[in-house]
C-alpha cells in the first residue's frame, strides 16, 4: 500500500503519524509546498512578540520523520492530480502515485481587491515566512494598521503592540471577533486591549494602500488618511481547493466529505481547513477552519485510510481557545443567533459579573454553543455537553451554578470527555488553554 499526504500543517502530520501507527510497513510519503519542517501556525504571535524562539517553533523535525520511516518532500507544490493514473505531479514535474491519498492542503489568507496591495510593507499573518517579514520589518516601524478583528488580527495586533509598535485595527463589523463572539464579550475584550493602546476602528475598511514602492498610508472608506508603515490584511482564509476542482471532485466553499472524509472518489480522502463536513451543532454542512479540527480529521482520516472504518461524528465548526492579554476566551459550537434563529425555539442563558461573561445556547433541551471570558473553568466539560448532545433539561435552573459538573451525569458515557477517566497531565495544568496546542500533539 502506498498513502500519499498533500500538505504538511496540522490534518496532514497528524494523518501520517496516524498512519504509521495504523500500518507499520507500508510507504507513507508526506509533500508539502512550505520548505520549512511542520509549524503550528497558531503560535506565530509568539514567535513576532519574542515569547517563543525559532528553535522551539517547530513540532516536528527530521528524527520524526527518519523514526517513522515517513518520506518527508518539502519545498515541492503538487499542481495535478491524476486520478486515472493514481498519481499527482509537482511543480518540479516529479510524480508520485497512490494507492490512498489525502488532500490536506490547507487555506489560504483571502486579500481584498484594493489599490497598492502588492506595495512593499503589506503582509498576511499565515506563515513562518510571514512572521519572519514581519519580524524584520518591525524594526524600521513605528506605526501599523492591522485590517480585520478575527483571531489572526488580534493575535497580530498584540504581537506588534509587545513590539512598542503603535498599532490601529480596522473592522468592517461593529465588534471583535464577529464571527466567534457576541457583543457583551467583544466589550470586555477590546477593553483588555486598549489597556495595550490598541486602538480599535469598527465599522470602517480601506479604499486605498498609498505609497511609492512602499505603504506609507491608508484611506479609509470615509476618505481619512493614516499614516502606516506596515499593514496587515486578516480578513479571513478561503480553503485551497484547486487541485480537487482540477481534479473533478466534488466541491462547494470546501472539499466536500462524508463522516469518513471520503470524497467523491473512494481512494481520496480530505482533511483540515480545506473540506466541508456537517457541523453537530448548527445541523448544516460548513468549513472548520481551526488548528484541533484539523488535528481530529487528520487522525480520523487516517484510520479510514488504512481501513478500520469510524465515523467522525462530533464536528463542532466553531472552537477556539486564545488570549491576547489578560482575558482568555472560549468560544464552541454556536455562539450566535442569527437571521430566523430567533424562530427556532433556541434559549439563551448568561452570566455578566464585571469581566467575566458566560453564555450558553440550548435547543431542544441539548446545548448547542457557549462562550466563556476570563472564568474558563470547566469549558471542556460544557464541550462535551455539546459534542455528546447530552439532554440537560434537568438542570437548566442550575446549568450554571459553580458546583454544576460531570457529577450530575455519572451514568453517561462521555468516552473520552469523562472527567473520571485518566486523563494527560498536560489537561491539569490551571493554564491548560495557554498550553491547548503541546497538549494535543501530546
Amino acid at each position: 500500500m502506498k498513502y500519499l499526504i498533500i500538505g504538511g500543517s496540522a490534518a496532514g502530520m497528524q494523518a501520517a503519524e496516524e498512519l504509521r501507527k495504523k500500518d507499520k510497513k507500508s510507504e507513507i510519503t508526506l509533500i508539502s509546498k512550505e520548505k520549512d519542517y511542520p509549524y503550528s501556525r497558531c503560535l506565530l504571535s509568539r514567535y513576532v512578540d519574542k515569547r517563543m524562539s525559532i528553535n522551539n517553533f517547530y513540532f516536528k523535525t527530521d528524527h520524526f520523520f527518519k523514526d517513522k520511516n515517513i518520506k518527508a518532500v518539502l519545498g515541492k507544490e503538487v499542481i495535478e492530480i491524476k486520478r486515472q493514473e493514481k498519481k499527482v505531479i509537482c511543480d518540479d514535474l516529479k510524480e508520485f502515485s497512490y494507492d490512498k491519498l489525502l488532500i490536506a492542503t490547507g487555506s489560504t489568507p483571502w486579500m481584498p481587491d484594493i489599490d497598492g496591495i502588492n506595495l512593499a510593507g503589506v503582509y498576511t499573518f499565515h506563515s513562518l515566512d510571514d512572521a519572519k517579514k514581519i519580524k524584520e520589518s518591525i524594526k524600521n516601524a513605528r506605526k501599523a494598521v492591522v485590517l480585520g478583528a478575527g483571531f489572526i488580527g488580534l493575535e497580530a495586533a498584540y504581537a506588534l503592540s509587545k513590539n512598542n509598535i503603535d498599532v490601529t485595527v480596522i473592522e468592517k463589523g461593529s465588534q471583535l471577533l464577529p464571527k466567534q463572539i457576541d457583543l457583551s464579550a467583544s466589550k470586555i475584550i477590546q477593553a483588555d486591549l486598549e489597556e495595550l493602546k490598541i486602538k480599535i476602528i469598527f465599522d470602517e475598511s480601506l479604499s486605498s494602500i498609498n505609497g511609492e514602492g512602499r505603504i506609507d498610508s491608508v484611506t479609509l472608506m470615509n476618505n481619512s488618511l493614516m499614516q502606516c508603515d506596515m499593514l496587515i490584511i486578516a480578513i479571513g482564509v478561503r480553503p485551497n481547493v484547486f487541485l480537487a476542482k482540477k481534479a473533478g471532485l466534488e466541491t462547494d466553499r470546501g472539499i466536500i466529505v462524508d463522516e469518513f472524509f471520503r470524497t467523491s472518489d473512494k481512494d481520496i480522502y480530505a482533511a483540515g481547513d480545506v473540506i466541508e463536513i456537517n457541523d453537530i451543532a448548527t445541523g448544516k454542512r460548513d468549513l472548520s477552519a481551526t488548528w484541533f479540527n484539523a488535528v481530529l480529521h487528520g487522525k480520523y482520516a487516517a484510520g479510514n485510510m488504512a481501513g478500520y472504518r469510524k465515523r467522525y461524528t462530533g464536528a463542532v465548526g466553531i472552537q477556539n481557545a486564545v488570549q491576547f492579554h489578560r482575558i482568555p476566551v472560549i468560544s464552541f459550537g454556536k455562539t450566535l443567533l442569527e437571521g430566523d434563529d430567533e424562530y427556532k425555539d433556541y434559549e439563551v442563558i448568561t452570566i455578566l459579573k464585571g469581566n467575566v461573561y458566560k453564555k450558553l445556547i440550548i435547543k431542544a433541551n441539548r446545548i448547542v454553543g457557549m462562550i466563556f471570558v476570563n472564568d474558563i473553568n470547566k469549558s471542556g466539560f460544557y464541550a462535551a455537553l455539546i459534542r455528546n448532545s447530552v439532554d440537560i433539561s434537568m438542570y437548566k435552573d442550575r446549568i450554571l451554578d459553580s458546583d454544576f459538573s460531570y457529577a450530575y451525569f455519572k451514568d453517561n458515557n462521555f468516552g473520552e470527555y469523562n472527567t473520571y477517566f485518566k486523563t494527560d497531565e498536560c489537561w491539569e495544568r490551571p493554564d491548560w488553554w495557554a498550553h491547548r496546542l503541546h497538549c494535543q500533539m501530546g
